[in-house]
């Protein structure tokens, strides 16, 4: 207790100042660090301040006499004292810029005021082994000049300039971090100028400014805050700061993205715990293997981790491993977890590409759409993905808006009876347009609106539209038999599809009869339940019609097995048949008419067209022979005159 009352009490706070950094710099060695400018920089300021504030508290021993050395020895220690000091103002600033984003090298301002520093700091280590040097009041002064103050008041303005530069170029952070960025910086200022003063005998500046740096880690940069607790790779924030500093500084980047497809569906089945097992597994095989070829993993969704790589031959390299490593099939505390996998190519090559729209690209990956994931196959994440996927985010925005408003813009498209000569029935087909008024290809609204869940109450809608536009035009008056209204195989796989339907009609007066339904078998991921709504829709007196008959889809299998009353032939078999492409209507047509079913041929363009179904006995004729859809009250106005009522 004697001895520390002789040492000059500023030598305390040096002291104590070194031991909190070199315990701060132990913590940091046994963590994993992650590969930024801003942690390296921190590094740096780490093992400036633990140095300084050594050679500072030894100056402050050797200049109060407590140590006896010679000249040369004591001069050396403070050129070492003000060097330091002056290469770790500018590491201090470049490290609360890094903080921001702000330290790029290409910034003028930044590099030559870092520069300036470097010289101040070459100058205080030559300036004590000067002849002309001379110490006043702890004080350089050189021929009568005040060097301290001068370099301390440099010092000032490069600090509150870069401070300056934050506030003004850094619009994203926010104004909390900017008040702590601020404050920070003026306790600094303050500090300096309270050293200027002399009220200590040894560099305050030391011990404040690793108080402050050390709140700077506490706030931005503790390794835990980057780590994820579940699988010990990175977490999703420290993925998005690194990502976020590439495109700051222009710098490649290159990432795999490695995604368990159903994710959600997993859940529903299995255990929480067991499924956490089998991410933490998947994580572990990751950082193995990349590892050992120096790649980062890090967590970037509940199923989604991303690769860190050198270049795109590496992520290929990784992908293939990849695909040999991770199993398909978990055995997880008795139960059976089967997972697939997806692989994304996320390049950013240094060009305008912006921060957000590299996000958007992630979130395409991380998405539950079906049809953004082929299994094993690495995607390259690029503008036209990015294009199609805001192009059905768009088409989306309408189909929720027609859905909210209850509105839907239909047009009819007459089918005429060869039996009867006239307009008989038709087919009610939607339309929806885009900002610009242009019509949207029925099938790929029809599509968005599948991929989103969003098809039955879209169908609804379309059916609701077609009973009021029947109920207002009394159609049924005009020689008009029944309506067709088209359904998607999604539809079928509803329970409740045939209820709703007959409910809504009921509702505007129009009898089920009147009502003919139209499939298309194209997808149909659960045949049986589309068999049995088929089924339940004929039992209550809507008949159906097998749409696009001769596309690939359908065979004549499905005219056997299906629950039909009509079929519908598909546009191109009609004209191929027509130029004498092929004869196979020739075979198919008895084999309907054997089935009882009736035949509607679509795409009637010519007499030729008609004459041939005439001949083929055919039932019904469709195409813009007879009318292209019409609007509804356009539409009402053609079925009268053709029909003369």
């Amino acid at each position: 207790m004697y001895i520390m009352k002789m040492i000059p009490y500023n030598v305390h706070y040096e002291i104590g100042a070194s031991l909190l950094m070199i315990l701060l710099l132990c913590c940091i060695v046994g963590k994993k660090r992650l590969r930024t400018r801003s942690n390296n920089l921190f590094l740096c300021n780490v093992c400036l301040l633990i140095a300084g504030n050594l050679i500072d508290g030894l100056c402050g021993l050797i200049n109060s006499g407590m140590i006896t050395c010679s000249v040369h020895t004591q001069r050396l220690c403070n050129a070492l004292d003000g060097s330091i000091f002056y290469l770790l103002i500018a590491a201090y600033v470049l490290y609360f810029l890094s903080l921001a984003y702000l330290t790029n090298y290409h910034n003028k301002q930044i590099f030559s005021m870092s520069i300036l520093m470097v010289v101040l700091a070459a100058v205080c280590f030559v300036l004590p082994f000067l002849q002309s040097n001379s110490w006043s009041n702890g004080k350089y002064v050189f021929h009568g000049i005040p060097v301290s103050g001068i370099t301390e008041g440099i010092t000032v303005v490069y600090v509150v300039s870069a401070m300056i530069y934050l506030l003004l170029h850094e619009k994203k952070m926010g104004k909390q971090k900017k008040g702590f960025f601020l404050l920070c910086n003026i306790v600094f200022v303050g500090a300096i100028g309270l050293q200027h003063i002399g009220i200590f005998c040894c560099r305050f500046v030391y011990p404040i400014l690793a108080v402050i740096i050390f709140a700077y880690f506490l706030l931005f940069q503790s390794p835990d805050f980057y780590m994820d607790r579940l699988t010990w790779a990175f977490n999703q924030t420290a993925f998005f700061d690194i990502l976020r500093e590439c495109v700051q500084y222009r710098e490649p980047a290159n990432f795999l993205l490695v995604r368990i497809n159903e994710y959600n569906s997993l859940l529903r089945i299995h255990q929480y715990e067991n499924l956490a097992q089998v991410r933490s597994n998947i994580s572990e095989i990751l950082r193995d293997t990349g590892t050992k070829r120096e790649a980062t993993v890090y967590r970037i969704g509940a199923s989604t981790f991303a690769v860190h790589c050198r270049d795109k031959e590496q992520i290929k390299r990784l992908h293939e491993l990849f695909l040999s490593y991770l199993p398909k099939r978990w055995e997880i505390e008795d139960e059976v977890i089967k997972t697939n996998y997806c692989y994304y190519l996320l390049a950013y090559e240094g060009d305008d590409t912006s921060f957000e729209k590299l996000v958007q690209w992630i979130h395409y990956a991380r998405s539950d759409h079906k049809a953004h994931h082929k299994q094993g196959e690495l995607i390259t994440l690029r503008y036209d993905i990015m294009t199609e996927t805001e192009r059905q985010r768009e088409v989306l925005r309408y189909i929720e808006e027609a859905i909210l408003d209850q509105r839907m813009e239909i047009h009819m498209q007459p089918v005429y009876s060869l039996e009867q000569d006239k307009i008989t029935s038709l087919e009610v087909l939607s339309r929806m347009k885009d900002q610009e008024g242009n019509f949207i290809n029925p099938e790929y609204f029809i599509h968005v609106a599948e991929e989103n869940h969003c098809i039955l109450k879209l169908g609804e809608l379309i059916f609701r539209r077609a009973c009021i536009f029947a109920s207002q035009n009394h159609i049924f008056d005009y020689g008009i038999e029944y309506m067709n209204v088209n359904i998607s195989p999604g539809q079928c796989q509803y329970e409740r599809l045939t209820e709703d339907f007959v409910e809504i009609a009921a509702e505007y007066d129009i009898p089920v009869e009147r009502i003919h339904l139209e499939i298309t078998e194209s997808e149909f991921q659960d045949p049986q339940a589309v068999e049995r709504t088929l089924d339940r829709l004929r039992k209550f007196g809507m008949q159906v019609a097998l749409d696009d008959f001769g596309t690939g889809c359908s065979t004549l299998l499905s005219i056997l097995e299906l629950p039909i009353d009509y079929v519908k032939i598909d546009k191109s078999l009609v004209w191929s048949y027509g130029e004498g492409g092929n004869q196979f209507l020739d075979d198919l047509m008895p084999v309907i008419k054997n089935e009882g079913k009736k035949v509607i041929a679509e795409g009637i363009e010519t007499e030729e067209h008609i004459e041939i179904f005439r001949r083929l006995q055919g039932d019904y004729l469709q195409g813009y022979y007879y009318s292209k859809p019409l609007p509804e009250h356009e539409f009402v106005k053609y079925v009268r005159e053709f029909n003369h009522v």
